[in-house]
């Protein structure tokens, strides 16, 4: 294809994670809504901001960990030398083929050279010849997927030591998270070329997409823009073409975990998400930037759903509704013998419901049946209220500590007989009950143990709502001491 500056260049969308980062660069560089849009003179103002911004510490970090441009990493050079090399790189889209019989790897036009590590991350050096195809050194590629490439400076951020790059299914979504990092990486630049020093680095590339993609659900709930809506899933590439160690970690964002976090920044469960997330916050470490080098676990573990769905329950639902039963404990340290306050008192004020978002959790990520959920809110209340009316501390303990299938069985059937004695309905019926813990054939379902712990936080939740503990703390101390024993 013949360089024209007014006319398209022939960008367009790849299915290549790399090389689409970077037109997702070049387009937002452009302020185009499409790549196909982008022409010449789009991509000659680009080089103009690299010619000038490669040399900054900001970004010159940055290309040590893409790229092994020649000459530019060359320690040996001048800088005129390197300033020259960096320039012949990203004007190569304006420069005719070289080797009219090779195709380009990425867009499918006349290839003009033969690329190695030096110019696409994580391919192998110019003098190796096994892993290539056909035994040839290097992979064919235009001038344009060369200039493409290197607009991977203003997409793909360094975090961790690492470029991030993002492959989506829609890319739209691709375009909304250039649109975020590229004003912070020029800003970066911008600042490194009049201070000559280098920002605070960013971190934790999990978090950094997941704070996204909640930006763009909530931009969604105030205004109604089609360039917001997506579809698809969403992986990363977090990896490093350093030659002191080249590597890459791939995340996977599954689109039933992607879904969860879309539908729960929904204004329902705004009070929920909140408490969910607010407390897995980690500070930003020594030299890391106050903003983007913080990290979320709750944002990280997402990224282990559905697979480890059971975990995250535990972890960030079930534990932190068990933590607010906790009484301060007081002890004294062995060397000064001060006494200091372990855990924090119990709660008077209802804590934000879980529920909502926690039957949000299991429909999205587990697709468990309404009915199921329902059975289990209903089963949880009822237990509640059998606490409540007769203020049994003792059965509240046998349902906070049950953990085993036989065990949590026996229990219903013994408040059974006592719901009967009293003229009252069953804790549970027998539907109820294979709904919610059976397979069928006296077989316990294979998530019995999630199911159970589904039934605890509702239950936990619903005593709060109540007020029930705030004059039954004496059953929170039984409860420590019999954990105690055991």
């Amino acid at each position: 294809m013949t360089y024209t500056r007014d006319a398209p260049v022939g960008l367009r969308w790849t299915g290549h994670p790399f090389i689409d980062m970077g037109v997702a660069g070049l387009t937002v560089f452009a302020q185009k809504r499409r790549p196909e849009e982008v022409t010449g003179a789009h991509l000659e103002e680009f080089v103009t901001w690299a010619d000038k911004s490669y040399h900054t510490k900001e970004i010159t970090a940055w290309v040590a960990v893409a790229f092994t441009l020649n000459g530019f990493m060359n320690v040996s050079f001048t800088p005129e030398k390197k300033r020259e090399s960096v320039h012949e790189v990203l004007t190569s889209f304006q420069k005719p083929a070289e080797l009219p019989d090779e195709q380009c790897a990425y867009f499918g036009t006349k290839a003009q050279q033969l690329a190695s590590r030096d110019l696409v991350p994580l391919l192998t050096g110019r003098e190796p010849t096994n892993f290539g195809a056909d035994g040839q050194i290097g992979l064919a590629l235009s001038g344009l997927a060369i200039t493409t490439l290197q607009g991977l400076s203003v997409a793909a951020p360094l975090v961790g030591g690492r470029i991030m790059v993002v492959d989506t299914d829609d890319p739209k979504l691709l375009l909304y998270l250039v649109k975020q990092w590229q004003p912070e990486i020029r800003k970066r630049a911008q600042l490194s070329e009049t201070s000559g020093e280098k920002s605070g680095g960013w971190s934790a590339p999990r978090s950094r997409l997941i704070e996204q993609i909640i930006n763009i659900e909530r931009a969604q709930q105030h205004q109604s823009n089609p360039d917001l809506e997506y579809t698809g899933s969403a992986t990363i590439y977090h990896a490093s073409n350093s030659g002191q160690g080249p590597d890459m970690t791939v995340y996977s964002l599954e689109i039933p975990a992607l879904q969860f976090v879309r539908k729960a920044q929904n204004v329902r469960f705004a009070d929920g998400w909140q408490r969910l997330t607010s407390a897995a916050w980690q500070e930003a470490g020594k030299d890391k930037d106050p903003e983007y080098g913080k990290r979320n676990d709750v944002y990280e573990a997402v990224f282990s759903l559905p697979l480890e769905a059971h975990q995250f329950i535990r972890r960030f639902f079930l534990y932190p509704v068990q933590g607010q039963l906790q009484k301060p404990k007081v002890v004294e340290t062995k060397r000064s013998k001060k006494k200091i306050e372990e855990t924090t008192s119990v709660a008077t004020v209802p804590p934000a419901p879980l529920w909502d978002l926690l039957k949000l959790f299991v429909m999205e990520v587990l697709g468990m049946d309404k009915n199921r959920i329902e059975a289990i809110r209903t089963l949880a209340d009822r237990l509640a209220s059998a606490v409540q009316e007769d203020n049994d501390r003792r059965l509240f303990q046998k349902i906070y500590t049950t953990r085993k299938s036989f065990e949590a069985r026996q229990l219903l059937i013994q408040m059974g007989m006592r719901h009967l004695k009293k003229g009252l309905e069953p804790a549970v019926r027998f539907d109820e009950y294979l709904e919610i813990f059976e397979e069928g054939d006296e077989l316990a379902r294979a998530d019995f143990g999630l199911a159970w712990d589904l039934t605890r936080i509702r239950f936990i939740e619903t005593l709060f709502a109540t007020k029930w503990f705030d004059g039954n703390q004496e059953a929170l101390e039984e409860i420590e001491e019999t954990q105690g024993e055991n």
